[in-house]
């Protein structure tokens, strides 16, 4: 069984890793994935051996919250998460503001009781540290499941200044003239006042990561805005028959076999088959298509389409989770949680970092210490050591644009199985293309009418149509949809229709005899071609064309069909050649047809006449020569290529087998999209790049300068309270930097 939980409480990579190391070892468990930036758990398990409640259990063991999903679309999650973080930090700010006034007064000379200030500045802290207890339990949660994280540094952080501050005055108290005390606090070398307390930078610490968090959620919401455009998409109230009665129901209470009615402006809530009325609908949120598209009785829809004009009823054949809108969203949610290999590093490291980070803290501590420079320059360098080096940035740096690339593809109508195949695609240098149906339209089309007789050409075509129009063959639709957007005329009465296999077609039309077909075939009817006919075939043969003619008592029309390259394959050629990639065409044509289409293509290869086993194979080949490569198809007989490949490329309105063989599904029949969803996963990857490099350098410089590095040569030190806003930035910034990739 596969389930989704909701989880509560994680800030950074070790929380994911404190939450998956306290599931994966269930018995029954089989699967898990955590996304940080959906703060979502999917799992799957065996439900005979496992329940709902032991997992919960199991999260809530490792100090976070976890439930079932309950709100559907929208971002209702996000603004809960908001208005908890708004909760805690608005009367912590309110406490703070007091706080900093009184940590100054006695420095700048402001009004305040001085006798009575420490006490205040005591209450005023630990009400801030009260309101953001969360953090100590989730630290305390995390060193007891041996998962330290985020919560665990800050908390550490704001203790030791919460404790030592305490400290100071309960040495005040009790122990003023201790002398052993007073000669460990009063070095030679501090310089700070014994009224200086560190109760300022407890609560600033928690204030300011509460803040850091609040426009951390923000931003990673915005990562999520085309899953939750695709989710809100069917909401809202729809009209069904059911059971032969009318009803008004709400879109996710649809089911198979209702009826449902659409009308202007309305969105489509179901898959289904058009049974009655007309309509135009706009399917741009699935496929990036711009174009409505007209749709009668017998087309089908798709939930999330949007009617822009007219109305109709249809048969409701996929609802809920079984429809093409929710598997988009599917798709792109398990693109999001699964790791690329990237990410896994990036977690392997972080699982190294908070150990190190606490060591480097306490090695601070003690050589600030054993040089001379006072308890309260020691506490404060180890203080902001553990503070400004928190893995938030490290462990969102991959997740946050791997979200926010899926959900930009998402967008444009192309889908991503995984953020595996998202970070392959980057390294492709070759690109093997299947001809028909990817690079062409895949239907034939009337490309060339040469009449013997110019005046006469409108009524020879409506001849033409009228002889095909019994016949479902690709040749014959292409020359009645030829008739219909270039000849107004009607179809004629045609009798003793007969059909000649390899040869064409023969019947009469007014009493007269008439044919349509090849050359072999008008010419064993008894019609002569002469010579410049037989050229004109000869040269339209070699383009790669099919010919047929149309003859009557002598020869009336020359009508030459071809598989058309569609318009957007010549950018996307382009696109690939710009980027450097070798393009290779292996198609099933005849060596002239293959050639003939890509004569003015920057098409490297061509592979002619081979079968699906060759396609498999040319992959093999190319592998084996060190490529990676990109196969883009959309028949079943690309399908074990599609899998070969590195990447495979599964054009949306292709086969069934073929879109389940594709590491990218294209919603659109448009190569353009495979060129941009290439281009894409560079983006991305160059994105996740920067945000590790940012995470690390900022490390390595923030580490020794909280340290103190700058302390001795010039006098500049961080305090905790400034090396908590770093750290919050530094979270902002990689998040920020992933929102780059929803443009």
């Amino acid at each position: 069984m596969k389930q989704t939980f909701d989880i509560k409480g994680m800030a950074c990579a070790m929380c994911v890793k404190a939450v998956e190391k306290a599931v994966t070892p269930l018995e029954g468990m089989k699967e898990v994935n955590v996304s940080l930036i959906e703060n979502v758990m999917t799992v799957e398990y065996d439900e005979t051996v496992l329940s709902a409640d032991k997992i919960i259990e199991a999260v809530s063991s490792a100090g976070y919250k976890a439930s079932l999903p309950k709100a559907k679309g929208s971002d209702v999650k996000e603004k809960k998460e908001l208005s908890v973080f708004w909760a805690r930090f608005l009367p912590s700010l309110i406490l703070l503001l007091p706080l900093v006034y009184f940590n100054m007064a006695g420095m700048m000379s402001w009004p305040h009781p001085a006798d009575l200030s420490p006490y205040i500045q005591f209450v005023l802290a630990g009400g801030i540290l009260i309101i953001n207890r969360t953090f100590f339990k989730k630290g305390v949660m995390g060193v007891k499941n041996m998962a330290p994280g985020m919560d665990t540094l800050i908390s550490l952080g704001a203790a030791a200044a919460f404790l030592y501050s305490t400290g100071l005055i309960i040495r005040n108290i009790i122990v003023t003239k201790s002398v052993l005390f007073t000669s460990i606090l009063n070095k030679s070398n501090d310089t700070t006042p014994h009224s200086m307390y560190f109760f300022e930078s407890a609560g600033m610490i928690f204030t300011l990561i509460t803040l850091g968090k609040m426009l951390e959620a923000n931003s990673k919401a915005h990562t999520m805005d085309a899953i939750n455009a695709l989710s809100d998409l069917t909401l809202g109230k729809i009209t069904v028959i059911r059971d032969g009665e009318e009803r008004t129901i709400t879109s996710d209470a649809v089911r198979a076999k209702d009826i449902v009615y659409v009308r202007e402006g309305e969105r489509i809530c179901a898959d289904g088959t058009i049974i009655d009325g007309l309509g135009s609908v706009d399917k741009s949120a699935l496929t990036g298509e711009s174009v409505p598209e007209d749709v009668k009785a017998g087309d089908k829809v798709l939930s999330g389409s949007l009617c822009v004009s007219g109305f109709f009823k249809f048969n409701v054949e996929k609802a809920g989770e079984e429809t093409t809108l929710y598997s988009i969203i599917r798709l792109v949610k398990e693109a999001a949680e699964k790791k690329a290999p990237i990410q896994q590093l990036a977690d392997k490291i972080s699982g190294y970092f908070v150990p190190v980070v606490t060591a480097i803290s306490l090695i601070t501590f003690i050589v600030w210490m054993v040089t001379g420079h006072g308890l309260f320059l020691a506490l404060n360098f180890a203080i902001s050591v553990l503070v400004i080096s928190c893995p938030c940035a490290l462990g969102l740096a991959t997740p946050a644009a791997m979200m926010a690339g899926t959900g930009n593809a998402a967008r444009h109508g192309i889908l991503i199985r995984s953020s595996e195949c998202l970070e392959t695609a980057k390294d492709v240098d070759c690109v093997v293309l299947d001809k028909t149906g990817t690079l062409t339209a895949g239907v034939m089309t009337v490309t060339d009418v040469i009449s013997t007789d110019e005046a006469h050409t409108e009524e020879y075509m409506i001849k033409a149509s009228s002889l095909e129009s019994g016949s479902k063959h690709p040749y014959a639709i292409a020359i009645r949809d030829y008739k219909e957007k270039n000849h107004s005329g009607e179809d004629l009465n045609v009798s003793d229709v007969e059909n000649v296999p390899g040869g064409g077609l023969k019947g009469k039309i007014g009493g007269k005899e008439y044919y349509i077909g090849n050359a072999k075939f008008v010419s064993e009817n008894g019609i002569s071609l002469d010579d410049d006919t037989l050229r004109t075939i000869d040269k339209l043969s070699a383009e790669g064309k099919t010919v047929l003619l149309l003859a009557g008592e002598s020869l009336y029309l020359t009508i030459a069909l071809m598989d058309v390259i569609k318009e957007d394959s010549y950018k996307a050629l382009s696109e690939f050649e710009k980027e450097g990639l070798s393009v290779i065409l292996a198609t099933g044509d005849n060596k002239i047809t293959a050639e003939a289409i890509a004569k003015d293509l920057p098409v490297d290869r061509i592979y002619s006449e081979i079968l699906p086993d060759d396609k498999f194979k040319i992959v093999e080949e190319l592998q084996k020569d060190g490529k990676k490569v990109a196969m883009i198809g959309d028949g079943i007989n690309d399908a074990p290529a599609l899998v070969k490949a590195d990447v495979g490329i599964a054009i949306g309105r292709g086969s069934d087998i073929a879109i389940d063989s594709g590491d990218f599904i294209l919603m659109k029949d448009s190569l353009k999209d495979a060129a941009y969803a290439l281009s894409l996963s560079k983006r991305t990857m160059k994105i996740i790049k920067e945000n590790l490099f940012w995470a690390f350098f900022y490390n390595m410089i923030g580490i020794p300068i909280a340290a103190g590095v700058l302390f001795i040569p010039f006098g500049l030190r961080l305090t905790p309270a400034i090396a908590a806003a770093c750290m919050s930035l530094s979270s902002l910034f990689v998040v920020t930097n992933a929102l780059r990739l929803r443009k």
